[in-house]
């Protein structure tokens, strides 16, 4: 009698885990279809000034396509920011993502204090793509430091961040004459402080090298950025 009770109840438990890891799989999928079709996933881009973040979100809006943006050569970014209305863009084969990049704000040391901290706390964004170069080291160290510390200092803005990725961006001026090893080796410190803070925040954290004018290397690296957005991402190759 013990035995067919064991039986039953081994079934019944069977199935019942069954049904509540498939209703949790359809509830994932669901949620993740309205984060990138409906609601949009939110980021924001930062970095020092003239280091590409305006031809960023316009490369996202015009679908990853550099060819139309060899002509585009904006000003400089204003203080307080340009509001950046929601886009969708094809990031991948066909396939449509709806993005929140809420502003583009410039990156002079008088705008950190301010209009990154306004748009952090404005966006409370689920990943920041930080930009630097191959100039300036000193200057893009200190601005991704004060992001690092913008992240400890504001805990509720940071509560959504899933994923805090750093473009060596403009690789078609520079390659040839250093390497992404030679950049980096510039950032240990900050690479060792991104990776504790990665790890105690629970984010995903990357160094990547490209070229949004020539499109070398940045496409690959912004999938990527945006699958480890998604509350369920896709299987990467």
């Amino acid at each position: 009698m013990d035995n067919i009770l064991d039986r039953i109840l081994t079934i019944i438990v069977g199935s019942f885990t069954t049904v509540t890891q498939n209703v949790v799989k359809n509830v994932g999928a669901l949620e993740d279809f309205f984060y990138v079709k409906v609601w949009g996933l939110s980021f924001i881009v930062l970095g020092s000034r003239q280091t590409g973040k305006t031809t960023l979100i316009e490369w996202l809006k015009r679908n990853m396509d550099s060819d139309s943006i060899n002509d585009f050569a904006p000003d400089p970014t204003a203080a307080g920011g340009d509001a950046v209305t929601d886009f969708a863009a094809q990031l991948d084969n066909d396939k449509y993502l709806k993005l929140k990049a809420s502003r583009d704000v410039g990156g002079e040391y008088a705008m950190w204090e301010t209009d990154w901290i306004d748009l952090f706390r404005e966006a409370q964004p689920r990943g920041i793509i930080f930009l630097v170069d191959h100039t300036n080291i000193v200057q893009h160290k200190d601005a991704l430091n004060f992001v690092l510390q913008m992240i400890d200092e504001e805990p509720t803005s940071a509560k959504n961040l899933k994923a805090f990725f750093v473009l060596v961006n403009k690789s078609d001026l520079w390659r040839g004459e250093t390497n992404l090893d030679d950049i980096l080796d510039n950032y240990r410190n900050e690479r060792k402080r991104l990776r504790t803070q990665a790890e105690r925040l629970g984010y995903k954290w990357s160094f990547g090298e490209g070229s949004l004018m020539s499109g070398d290397g940045v496409g690959q690296f912004m999938r990527k950025f945006f699958n480890t957005l998604r509350p369920k991402p896709k299987s990467q190759p």
